[in-house]
């Protein structure tokens, strides 16, 4: 049996300096995954080039993998227990969709929805900001892909 996680309480319970960095880094992840799903699946509306689609790619699995976020000539770092947070839902991540377990494929959806809901809508606005003024490996307009992503996955539409 697997153990029930509160993905809500463990989120809310992190400070608002780490709300705030989830915030970018959850924007940067988004907007990287609709890139990466428009451009395999051949969408003709990417309008991005193949070197635009892998500095994206690059620079979001950099930051995950990495736990920082290079912005401008500052580098965003992690909290241990919010380090240990992304580390448990990049698991789930990659067990659940790299390798193909429902299980854990769903857990990560709850505990992606409960960090989206935790951060909430002011804060990723914010990290749009951010991003948009720092953030050269994403194409600006792409960051509008991602926050459209995850206000239709927060339920904020």
């Amino acid at each position: 049996m697997t153990q029930v996680i509160d993905w809500e309480a463990r989120f809310q319970a992190l400070p608002d300096v780490e709300q705030d960095k989830l915030a970018l880094l959850r924007l940067i992840e988004c907007t990287n995954g609709v890139i990466q799903h428009s451009y395999r699946s051949g969408d003709d509306d990417l309008s991005l080039t193949l070197d635009e689609v892998r500095d994206a790619m690059k620079f979001s699995m950099g930051c995950m993998k990495r736990q920082e976020i290079p912005v401008g000539d500052k580098v965003v770092t992690f909290a241990p227990e919010t380090k240990e947070l992304m580390t448990e839902m990049r698991r789930l991540y990659i067990s659940g969709q790299k390798q193909n377990n429902p299980e854990d494929f769903n857990e990560f959806l709850k505990g992606s929805k409960a960090n989206l809901l935790a951060i909430g809508k002011e804060r990723i606005l914010q990290a749009r900001r951010l991003a948009f003024e720092h953030i050269d490996e994403l194409p600006p307009h792409t960051l509008e892909w991602g926050l459209s992503y995850i206000f239709s996955f927060a339920g904020w539409v």
